[in-house]
């Protein structure tokens, strides 16, 4: 005899197809026109993580090396490209530029995102609360305004989480690893999981994953240690250490208000009945827990870590265990029912749209994702000069300029530059060498020009006006010659 649940179970399952596609459509009504009405990908600014991610994806289109810093094409890689090879790789089969395969990958991700905690809740939980982490992962849309890993990482790793729970242990590695290849950081706190499940069922085959996962990102770690310059050095534009306090590591782990009631009912339920697949998920709630908090125990010893990064699977993790709370509702009432679906079908997509929206017009980044690229830093002429640059020097042609001009042209050419901005740069690469190395090219004299530029295979100088404001009417004659001029912008070749 089935339980009610059970009976709403089977009731749901002829209902799914018509709930999944009704909240599919209204997650394409609310950000559909965001993504269709960006002229360039959100944060393709100066200064903006989303220049970096460009760089990485046009220089493996081009066909470099992925283990090379695509921002200066040496060893080694410092951001792992799984992410990058499926930009590089959209851009291939469909022909898009490497900015329209960015926002095209928006628009995935953001479904992706639905379908995989529909998915994962729905196979662990059943029908209820496979539609409940799908209506509440429309709180989680703000996750897509920019392009970039931290969409795709998370989703690897609630993959990862599903299979490890199954106990598909070889898949569930090879998803950690994936995950591992597209953002470690986020995600790193999954790699706990199989430890403890391991010291509490003294069982090996919990082991596997992780082995799988070290074995399939061994690589990045191999060429790393093999070529780093120095230990990893975040360069901090935040004043993280600074600002970063044991009040505000504590707020980052709370739920947010809206999800705060459905993390509630899901704790209930595990309190009253304990389900092996909840207790495994509240492990790793605690694991990420400790990978914010423990580094607060490091600080007197000098070791400050990013701990921020590794929550990125927190708020997945609360909506799959408020999933799991909605799963224990008996909606055996007409009543009950009606309330329940109409939280999950109407109030919680509409909260997940007035939040996306206004996150999308609060930010101020964002809105020159609106403006045509022409109308973008008009003195340092980007569109044409990087236009000049791609159709007449090679892939590999060194260019020096500005660290903002440099920035944005690696980006748009793919082509190699000596120095980048502050934050943005090879954390196992000495940058301050390479920026004060930029500074002696422009400002320096004529000898001093000529070793930078036999140091880093100059092949182009660019003179822009970042350039002059920092340097002034430098001279370069004695090392290059004009080849082309637009506005203020002087594109030289080197002797």
């Amino acid at each position: 005899m089935r339980s009610k649940n059970e009976g709403f179970k089977g009731l749901m399952e002829q209902e799914l197809t018509v709930l999944l596609a009704y909240l599919l459509g209204l997650a394409a009504l609310i950000t559909f026109p965001y993504f269709l009405t960006r002229r360039t990908p959100p944060g393709y600014i100066i200064g903006g993580d989303t220049l970096v991610h460009a760089a990485i994806s046009r220089g493996i289109l081009l066909g470099r090396n992925p283990f090379l810093d695509q921002t200066y094409n040496v060893p080694p890689n410092w951001y792992p490209f799984l992410y990058h090879l499926i930009v590089a790789g959209t851009s291939k089969v469909l022909g898009f530029s490497i900015e329209e395969s960015m926002i095209f990958l928006q628009v995935v991700f953001t479904i992706s995102m639905l379908l995989v905690v529909f998915y994962v809740a729905k196979e662990l939980w059943g029908g209820l609360a496979g539609i409940g982490a799908m209506a509440l992962s429309f709180l989680l849309l703000t996750a897509h305004r920019y392009p970039n890993p931290k969409e795709l990482a998370p989703l690897l790793g609630l993959i990862s989480f599903f299979l490890f729970a199954r106990s598909r242990f070889w898949l569930s590695g090879l998803a950690m690893g994936f995950a591992f290849w597209t953002h470690f950081g986020f995600v790193l706190p999954i790699a706990g999981l199989p430890l403890v499940m391991f010291m509490i069922k003294r069982d090996k085959r919990y082991l596997i994953p992780l082995l799988v996962s070290f074995l399939v990102f061994l690589p990045f770690v191999i060429n790393a240690a093999l070529h780093a310059q120095n230990p990893p050095r975040i360069e901090d534009i935040y004043r993280f250490w600074e600002t970063d306090t044991p009040e505000k590591k504590l707020l980052s782990l709370m739920p947010s208000l809206y999800l705060l009631p459905f993390v509630g009912v899901g704790l209930l339920k595990w309190a009253r009945r304990r389900d092996p697949y909840a207790d495994e998920l509240l492990i790793l709630i605690v694991l990420i827990w400790l990978a914010r908090l423990s580094p607060i125990l490091l600080k007197p010893f000098g070791i400050e870590l990013w701990s921020s990064r590794f929550t990125g699977l927190l708020p997945y993790s609360y909506i799959l265990l408020s999933a799991y709370g909605i799963s224990g509702v008996d909606v055996s009432s007409i009543k009950v029912k009606a309330v329940v679906l109409g939280t999950l079908l109407i109030v919680l997509p509409l909260a997940g749209a007035l939040n996306f929206w206004d996150s999308v017009n609060g930010d101020g980044f964002v809105k020159v994702s609106e403006m045509d690229f022409d109308h973008y830093y008009p003195p340092e002429h980007f569109p044409e000069i990087a236009s000049w640059i791609i159709q007449n020097t090679g892939r590999d042609d060194v260019v020096a300029t500005s660290e903002e001009a440099g920035m944005m042209l690696n980006a748009m050419t793919g082509r190699p530059i000596i120095a980048t901005l502050y934050g943005h740069g090879n954390v196992f690469l000495n940058n301050e060498k390479r920026r004060h190395d930029l500074r002696t090219l422009f400002a320096g004299n004529c000898k001093e020009k000529e070793s930078v530029i036999r140091r880093y295979r100059v092949k182009y100088i660019v003179v822009d006006p970042f350039v002059l404001q920092k340097w002034g009417r430098t001279n370069m004659s004695c090392v290059a010659h004009p080849v082309y001029t637009v506005g203020d912008v002087v594109v030289m070749e080197v002797r």
